[in-house]
């Protein structure tokens, strides 16, 4: 019973560890190579430990076939496996011609392959002896042929990666390489010392395979640490927590189950889950998303592209963009959502609306506007279309300079908007031009609102630093539908008459047919 306890501490026991280490590596990616291989590495040498258990527990008289046909063939691929790997992972196999990577690392294997066809044992001990509880190989001359044709090419390994950490210049890389290579020059170093050591009833027979299980150890945790041997799943979380759009799984009643960093920075909030998110939908859209959200989950369809407001806590509005989709864990069905911010795009569309539409200096519309508002079939009545065109402004800029030009402008914009906007419609369609079109009862009223106007005009000139600057303008006007009832035939008769004012000595109104 004793020995069994031994045996179980000394080989099955890191068989165990091996074998879960394996499918630990394996669980991660099945589909890299890295992985294949590295799991199948350590696979090996939980077979080696496996079979020593094995070994001790039956006759001596199994123990050449367990070392020939399991022992001996697992340390033979593990050696292919191993070259494989460090050759991958090191980017050393690319270079390499097509023609011999990866078929040459697997030599070694195709000596095990020979060992079951001819059933002959080629590289290991055929002779055992029982000296205590273990039961040690004969020290002949296929064992330490085998085992420093091992060591030799161990050697090398350790320089080639002493060679590729010089070439390297990335550290993430640098750091996984100067691993393996502390690890591996370990592992030479203890199969040099205990490979050769025939230590009977001291230490356990095939010592050097300890030092296999350490090089394994740290070389799957090592490359862990490094994220080298990263799963799809910790890959997900990565581009989970740094995705920029917001992402939410939501339960039946809406509540947060789950939310990435992006969403607490979406909501300004410090903890996203367990919010309600139907609370933070902006009034505006709120009633139309929650019909689409609860429509969605009872269909069980996705969607995408849904736009919508959210409220911050803040109380700040944001547009955003929602994709849907549904998941189910743990028996009950989720909705994930991709919640993209476009308020500074909506923003930029309101901007590009506004300057479409508006002059940007003034605020006033523009040309475009007042083309597409004066619908004149749609207008009942008589209305005024008025063109003002100022006098001397280019003398402006030059004394004052263009800023104080701009501000003139400004100032005359204010007048007319408050006084021709809030009963019709005013624009400004050039450098010192302004349209107007305002509805009038009769051409009495229209003189009377000039008149109007250049009392108001004169009172309130521009003050520059304290001194007036007066407000001179030509004006020309036409009426509809006396002058006529296309928008193009008035506004070229308002011009006409503005220009006749402009040649008569400027600072004055007319009106198409008079005078």
């Amino acid at each position: 019973m004793y020995e069994v306890v031994i045996y179980t501490l000394l080989y099955l026991l890191p068989a165990g560890f091996l074998f879960f280490l394996a499918l630990d590596v394996l669980g991660r990616n099945m589909k890299k190579t890295e992985h294949l291989l590295l799991s199948g590495y350590i696979g090996c040498y939980g077979v080696l430990f496996f079979s020593e258990f094995i070994r001790h527990l039956v006759d001596v008289s199994y123990s050449p076939f367990l070392i020939t046909y399991v022992f001996g063939n697992a340390g033979l691929l593990l050696f292919s496996l191993s070259l494989h790997f460090i050759f991958k992972i090191t980017k050393v196999g690319e270079k390499m011609p097509k023609v011999l990577y990866p078929g040459v690392f697997y030599i070694p294997a195709l000596i095990g392959l020979l060992t079951i066809v001819f059933q002959t044992n080629m590289t290991n001990s055929s002779s055992f002896e029982r000296v205590g509880m273990f039961i040690y190989p004969e020290f002949n001359a296929s064992y330490l042929i085998t085992m420093t044709a091992g060591n030799i090419f161990h050697f090398f390994v350790v320089v080639m990666l002493f060679f590729v950490h010089r070439q390297l210049k990335h550290s993430v890389q640098q750091k996984i390489i100067r691993m393996l290579i502390i690890i591996a020059s370990f592992v030479l170093v203890w199969d040099l010392i205990f490979g050769y050591v025939q230590a009977r009833g001291s230490i356990p027979p095939y010592p050097y395979i300890y030092g296999g299980l350490i090089w394994t150890i740290a070389l799957g945790f090592g490359l862990k640490k490094f994220d080298f041997l990263a799963s799809y799943s910790h890959r997900f979380s990565i581009l989970y927590d740094l995705n920029p759009s917001a992402i939410i799984l939501l339960d039946a009643k809406f509540k947060v189950e789950s939310a990435n960093p992006a969403t607490k920075k979406l909501l300004e909030v410090s903890r996203a889950k367990g919010l309600n998110f139907l609370e933070q939908l902006s009034e505006g859209t709120k009633e139309e998303t929650i019909d689409h959200l609860r429509q969605s989950f009872v269909s069980g369809k996705n969607f995408s592209d849904f736009e919508t407001s959210l409220e911050t806590s803040s109380g700040k509005g944001k547009y955003v963009l929602m994709d849907g989709d549904f998941l189910l864990i743990d028996q009950r069905v989720y909705l994930m959502l991709i919640v993209r911010d476009i308020q500074r795009m909506k923003e930029a569309e309101e901007t590009i609306r506004y300057l479409a539409y508006n002059d940007a200096l003034t605020g006033l519309p523009n040309r475009r506007w007042f083309y597409e508002s004066a619908d004149l079939a749609n207008k009942e009545g008589r209305h005024a279309f008025l063109i003002f065109d100022l006098d001397g402004f280019k003398k402006i800029n030059d004394t004052y300079g263009h800023q104080t030009g701009d501000d003139f402008l400004i100032h005359i914009a204010g007048i007319l908007k408050e006084n021709i906007g809030t009963k019709g419609m005013v624009a400004r369609v050039g450098g010192d031009e302004f349209y107007a079109m305002m509805p009038i009862s009769s051409e009495d009223e229209l003189q009377w609102f000039v008149h109007h106007l250049k009392q108001v005009t004169a009172a309130e000139p521009y003050l520059y630093k304290g001194e007036p600057i007066p407000i001179r303008y030509s004006l020309g006007a036409s009426i509809y539908p006396d002058h006529g009832t296309h928008l193009e035939t008035l506004i070229s008769k308002a011009d006409e008459s503005m220009y006749r004012v402009k040649k008569n000595g400027k600072n004055a109104v007319a009106v198409w047919g008079k005078g």
